[in-house]
């Protein structure tokens, strides 16, 4: 009986430990070094004879810290990038933004791979999980198919459609929108009914990001039919995420909307729908064409989505925070300021917490002191990022 006890007793130790083990085994990660003198990370990866791996973001992008905490704390992930790679995080300061200029990093989470120069090779950006990250590092070691190559290969001439699809995967998921929209847009040309056969319609569904392009105003237009071939929820899905996005870019972008010809293409678009989600962009887009250039036609054009009710509950609560934000940081006509001094009044009698109202007041407590101040000398947005 006794002998019985102490087996079970030893086995259940042995259990612990193993548990322990495999515990230890799994908490490997990626040597990630903070926010290093670039100089200092050549050097390393000289004398290491490894490659460079940049990691861009910051401590308040959830992505970003998906990736640090999920990703590069995989035991496959850590040994391979620790093998090969001198790893630094840029999350803050002067070197990180002298470092983004000189890769050209928009956005976060980008993670960059380069040589032991300090020479681009591949390009990754947004959230990934485990096997992608694995398979993105490994094609950014293929000297033939990583991103700078397929760069140079696109440059160089080639149109093959099978490469195609490849650099249009790299662009993907590097987030180079602006270049992955031009590609498309080239492999698109012909009679713009053509994104109606189902092979076509698979490489415009997931690379076109251009909402104001001939192919996106087709399917808008035309959605009824596109429901038809390829189903409502797909096609909406598409329809949404553009409009939103785009939406949501002109009112609170950093240039005004109204300079882009591809503003009023959307902004004429919506008017002329049925579409049941227009009148929530509309309220996004109608107030923007004044962004920079009439802050109080945009104050007025603000009121007039709230005195029609469009934007109801949180929607409107967060819409009117975000207003606010807007013309803190932008708006250089203080007579303006009447109206996000309103907003602030109607967040302050509605807000939920006294952490939320007593935001709200020093948000209004800085606006009528400006708002006694004479107007600082108009910035010039066109040069702005």
């Amino acid at each position: 009986m006794l002998t019985g006890l102490l087996r079970k007793r030893a086995l259940l130790l042995f259990i612990a430990c193993s548990l322990g083990a495999v515990a230890m085994a799994q908490n490997r990660k990626v040597d990630l070094k903070e926010n290093l003198p670039f100089d200092e990370v050549l050097t390393m990866a000289k004398e290491k004879n490894k490659y460079i791996f940049l990691d861009f973001g910051s401590i308040t992008c959830k992505p970003c810290l998906y990736i640090k905490k999920e990703v590069l704390t995989l035991d496959s992930v850590a040994d391979f990038i620790n093998e090969r790679f001198v790893s630094v995080d840029y999350n803050v300061g002067k070197e990180k933004e002298r470092l983004s200029k000189l890769y050209q990093v928009k956005g976060e989470p980008v993670l960059l791979i380069l040589d032991q120069n300090g020479v681009l090779m591949h390009r990754m950006a947004g959230k990934m999980e485990g096997n992608q990250i694995m398979a993105r590092f490994k094609q950014g070691l293929d000297i033939k198919n990583n991103f700078v190559s397929l760069t140079n290969t696109y440059t160089a001439g080639n149109r093959k459609p099978e490469f195609i699809m490849q650099y249009l995967e790299a662009l993907y998921a590097a987030a180079e929108t602006e270049t992955m929209n031009k590609v498309t847009l080239e492999y698109l040309q012909g009679p713009v009914e053509r994104i109606k056969d189902p092979g076509i319609w698979s490489v415009f569904y997931k690379y076109n990001q251009d909402l104001a392009s001939r192919e996106v105003m087709y399917m808008f237009e035309n959605k009824e039919e596109f429901y038809k071939l390829f189903g409502k929820d797909k096609v909406d899905a598409k329809i949404n995420k553009l409009f939103s996005e785009k939406s949501i870019f002109y009112l609170y972008g950093h240039k005004p909307p109204i300079e882009d010809p591809k503003y009023t293409i959307i902004l004429n678009a919506l008017r002329k729908t049925d579409h049941p989600k227009a009148s929530e962009w509309l309220c996004y887009l109608v107030p923007a064409q004044y962004k920079y250039k009439d802050w109080h036609k945009l104050g007025q054009e603000i009121d007039n989505i709230y005195s029609f009710n469009i934007l109801k509950g949180k929607a409107g609560t967060s819409f009117k925070d975000m207003m606010l934000t807007q013309y803190s940081m932008y708006c250089d006509e203080n007579t303006a300021l009447k109206y996000p001094i309103r907003w602030a009044n109607d967040l302050i009698a509605t807000a939920a917490t006294e952490a939320e109202k007593k935001k709200y007041e020093g948000i209004k407590a800085n606006f009528m002191k400006r708002e006694k101040e004479p107007n600082k000398e108009k910035l010039d947005w066109s040069k702005s990022d």
